[in-house]
Protein backbone atom coordinates (compact mmCIF):
# COMPACT_ATOMS: atom_id res chain seq x y z
CA UNK A 1 0.00 0.00 0.00
CA UNK A 2 1.64 3.24 -0.82
CA UNK A 3 0.37 6.43 1.13
CA UNK A 4 0.98 9.95 -0.53
CA UNK A 5 0.90 13.21 0.96
CA UNK A 6 0.42 16.13 -0.38
CA UNK A 7 1.59 19.46 0.40
CA UNK A 8 -1.03 22.52 0.67
CA UNK A 9 -0.70 26.04 0.44
CA UNK A 10 -2.39 26.53 3.74
CA UNK A 11 0.19 28.21 6.17
CA UNK A 12 -0.44 27.36 10.13
CA UNK A 13 -0.78 30.50 11.95
CA UNK A 14 0.71 30.74 15.54
CA UNK A 15 -1.90 32.68 18.27
CA UNK A 16 0.64 35.57 17.85
CA UNK A 17 0.27 36.05 14.64
CA UNK A 18 -3.32 35.62 15.15
CA UNK A 19 -3.09 38.55 17.63
CA UNK A 20 -0.79 40.49 15.51
CA UNK A 21 -4.11 40.88 13.09
CA UNK A 22 -6.68 41.04 15.36
CA UNK A 23 -4.69 44.27 16.83
CA UNK A 24 -3.44 45.77 13.57
CA UNK A 25 -7.57 45.79 12.54
CA UNK A 26 -9.13 46.62 16.22
CA UNK A 27 -6.19 48.49 18.26
CA UNK A 28 -3.59 50.69 16.07
CA UNK A 29 -6.22 53.01 14.80
CA UNK A 30 -5.87 54.54 18.81
CA UNK A 31 -3.00 53.03 20.03
CA UNK A 32 0.88 51.58 18.25
CA UNK A 33 0.68 48.00 18.56
CA UNK A 34 4.80 47.34 17.24
CA UNK A 35 6.49 48.39 14.26
CA UNK A 36 3.51 48.00 12.22
CA UNK A 37 2.62 51.62 13.02
CA UNK A 38 5.21 53.30 15.29
CA UNK A 39 4.34 56.56 13.87
CA UNK A 40 0.92 55.94 14.51
CA UNK A 41 -1.99 55.74 16.81
CA UNK A 42 -3.56 59.03 19.42
CA UNK A 43 -0.91 60.88 21.40
CA UNK A 44 -2.78 59.67 24.47
CA UNK A 45 -3.25 56.02 24.12
CA UNK A 46 -0.52 53.82 25.16
CA UNK A 47 1.22 52.12 23.13
CA UNK A 48 1.23 48.15 23.66
CA UNK A 49 4.80 48.27 23.74
CA UNK A 50 4.77 50.76 26.56
CA UNK A 51 1.75 48.64 28.16
CA UNK A 52 3.53 45.02 28.22
CA UNK A 53 6.07 46.82 30.48
CA UNK A 54 3.67 47.22 33.47
CA UNK A 55 3.82 44.50 36.38
CA UNK A 56 -0.03 43.92 35.54
CA UNK A 57 0.03 43.90 32.01
CA UNK A 58 -1.62 40.57 30.96
CA UNK A 59 -4.50 41.31 33.29
CA UNK A 60 -4.88 44.61 31.63
CA UNK A 61 -4.86 43.17 27.76
CA UNK A 62 -7.31 41.05 29.48
CA UNK A 63 -9.78 43.19 30.72
CA UNK A 64 -9.40 46.53 28.53
CA UNK A 65 -13.04 46.43 27.19
CA UNK A 66 -13.75 47.28 31.04
CA UNK A 67 -11.39 49.94 30.91
CA UNK A 68 -11.63 53.17 29.92
CA UNK A 69 -12.62 54.76 27.16
CA UNK A 70 -13.47 51.04 25.60
CA UNK A 71 -16.93 50.41 27.49
CA UNK A 72 -18.72 52.51 25.17
CA UNK A 73 -17.61 51.17 22.06
CA UNK A 74 -16.13 47.55 22.22
CA UNK A 75 -18.78 45.04 22.96
CA UNK A 76 -18.53 41.70 24.30
CA UNK A 77 -20.95 38.71 24.20
CA UNK A 78 -22.06 37.82 27.77
CA UNK A 79 -20.97 41.45 29.17
CA UNK A 80 -23.56 44.09 29.55
CA UNK A 81 -23.06 47.19 27.43
CA UNK A 82 -22.04 49.75 30.16
CA UNK A 83 -23.73 53.15 28.33
CA UNK A 84 -26.57 54.10 25.89
CA UNK A 85 -24.20 56.76 24.98
CA UNK A 86 -23.42 56.80 20.85
CA UNK A 87 -19.75 55.66 20.95
CA UNK A 88 -17.42 57.98 18.98
CA UNK A 89 -15.62 55.43 17.38
CA UNK A 90 -17.46 52.46 15.39
CA UNK A 91 -18.53 50.03 18.08
CA UNK A 92 -17.01 46.51 17.19
CA UNK A 93 -17.06 43.04 19.02
CA UNK A 94 -14.73 41.18 20.20
CA UNK A 95 -14.45 37.53 21.67
CA UNK A 96 -12.80 36.60 24.80
CA UNK A 97 -10.74 34.18 22.65
CA UNK A 98 -9.74 36.67 20.64
CA UNK A 99 -9.09 38.77 23.59
CA UNK A 100 -6.58 36.28 24.38
CA UNK A 101 -4.76 36.31 21.04
CA UNK A 102 -3.77 40.21 21.45
CA UNK A 103 -2.19 39.59 24.92
CA UNK A 104 -0.72 36.79 23.30
CA UNK A 105 0.67 38.98 20.85
CA UNK A 106 1.55 41.76 22.96
CA UNK A 107 3.17 39.25 24.93
CA UNK A 108 5.73 39.31 21.99
CA UNK A 109 6.47 42.66 22.68
CA UNK A 110 8.22 42.28 26.38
Amino acid sequence: MLLTCFATNVQATTEAEQGFELARALCSRCHVIGDYNRMGGIGNSPSFPWMVKSLDWEERFRTFYTRRPHPVFVRVPGYPRWSDVDPYYPPFEIKPHEIELITEYAGTLR
